[in-house]
């Protein structure tokens, strides 16, 4: 086997070319025929040690063992292909399984199970394709990186291998980006949570003229959180990554929450601040949530986005019609910053007529959150005022790839798909990976 891998080694060495590219100062094409030797080495070396791997009785056993663990029954030699880093196709002979039970839904080819290829992909053409898929504007521009960076693959193969890997990702999404011992305790945390938008694709029983079947495209709203750690100055911890997630649907987004902060040990945390807007969906779980997880009453502050607010402040200014009105709004949005709900309702009497807060939408939406703009206290204790944390989180990874008018998505698709690009801009993408490496 040495012998052989040298001698391949010495075949692919082009010396001669490589100092003539050095010589007449084209450094491009040196770097260039390099990398394409090392890709070729790495596929020839991978190749020989994956064929003859597979025939060795130790590995058929753990094949067999493996199977056993899954419930996997009357195994048979069957050729199946598998892809390396490159894209490039390699076959062998590898156990596969007649029978399994019902719910059932890996692969039955236990070498590929057994060292994790998905889509019949390896882990590390898992990963920077799916990396690409979420990061690209597009599957075809992912496509053309990968080309670049010396990995062949075809449109359908990237897609597939992405969805792929995002299910296994989904299936684990609480673990999966979560550190070993990875907890809130003793920690100040901050959790932020709102909608983002995205367009889906439902098929109709209609057709088209042509014959193609018609397709529903309604905007759906994907719920997104955040929860990061701040320091004693209120500022992200840098060495305490984000976490964000995202899923559609109110109970459903609080129920994924709650796994997540009971995983990380919430009950356990310093103190904990929510922050959203003044959407009632979002009010009527977060509190009851936090104290069903264990934290303390006295460790929770509910806090209404100032920014929310002071867009529907801007809704009250409409109805006034004194004479003064921008020197009234300006003492109603001072009356906000400070907290004072008492000044604000004496202001909004003063400046609409007749007026009957108990019946007043604009200013109902005040009173109802009275408790949660106390933005003195907030920053004399170096808390947010404002839910900036998340909605950079929706800008950049959900409206960023998802969000546009030409781009119908499944919802089973890009739910996993916004998963996977979180992980990745949260700076998770490695911690993922190697948690995923020991699923089987």
């Amino acid at each position: 086997m040495l012998k052989l891998l040298k001698k391949e080694f010495t075949s692919l060495l082009e010396l001669k070319k490589w100092k003539n590219f050095l010589i007449e100062g084209d450094f491009l094409s040196f770097e260039q025929s390099l990398y394409e030797m090392i890709l070729s080495l790495y596929d020839k070396i991978s190749e020989l040690l994956i064929v003859h791997i597979s025939k060795q009785k130790k590995f058929l056993a753990k094949q067999r063992e493996l199977a056993k663990k899954k419930g996997l029954k009357k195994l048979q030699l069957r050729s199946c292909s598998l892809y390396l880093r490159t894209g490039s196709k390699v076959k062998i002979e590898s156990y596969y399984a007649r029978k399994c039970n019902k719910d059932y839904k890996d692969n039955r080819h236990l070498s590929l199970l057994f060292w994790n290829f998905r889509a019949n992909a390896s882990p590390t053409l898992q990963s920077i394709t799916t990396l690409l898929s979420v990061l690209c504007p597009s599957y075809s521009i992912a496509k053309w990186l990968l080309s670049y960076q010396g990995a062949k693959c075809s449109f359908d193969r990237v897609r597939k291998t992405s969805l792929a890997l995002s299910k296994v990702a989904q299936e684990n999404r609480v673990k999966a980006q979560l550190s070993p011992g990875e907890s809130l305790c003793g920690k100040r945390v901050v959790i932020g949570i709102d909608g983002g938008r995205c367009r889906t694709r439902a098929y109709m029983e209609q057709t088209t003229k042509k014959g193609n079947p018609k397709f529903a495209t309604a905007w759906r709203e994907p719920k997104m959180f955040i929860v990061q750690v701040i320091d004693q100055q209120g500022n992200n911890q840098t060495e305490n990554l984000p976490i964000y997630d995202s899923t559609f649907g109110d109970d459903e987004s609080f129920n994924l929450l709650e796994k997540y902060l009971s995983t990380l040990q919430i009950q356990n945390c310093k103190e904990v601040q929510f922050i959203g807007d003044g959407a009632k969906w979002i009010w009527n779980r977060a509190k009851p949530m936090l104290i069903r997880l264990g934290v303390a009453s006295e460790k929770i502050t509910e806090t209404l986005d100032y920014y929310h607010a002071c867009q529907n402040l801007h809704k009250l200014k409409e109805y006034i019609d004194a004479p003064e009105k921008e020197k009234l709004f300006k003492q109603m949005k001072d009356a906000l910053w400070q907290g004072d709900i008492k000044k604000l309702a004496k202001l909004t009497e003063k400046s609409i007529s007749n007026v009957k807060l108990e019946d007043f939408t604009p200013y109902q939406y005040f009173k109802n959150n009275e408790q949660r703009i106390d933005y003195q206290a907030y920053k004399a204790n170096n808390l947010l005022c404002g839910s900036g944390i998340v909605e950079s989180g929706i800008r950049r990874i959900i409206n960023l790839r998802f969000k546009s008018p030409s781009s119908f998505w499944y919802p089973e698709n890009v739910e996993k798909l916004i998963l996977m690009r979180s992980i990745a801009l949260a700076g998770r993408w490695e911690i993922m990976m190697k948690n995923l490496n020991q699923v089987n």
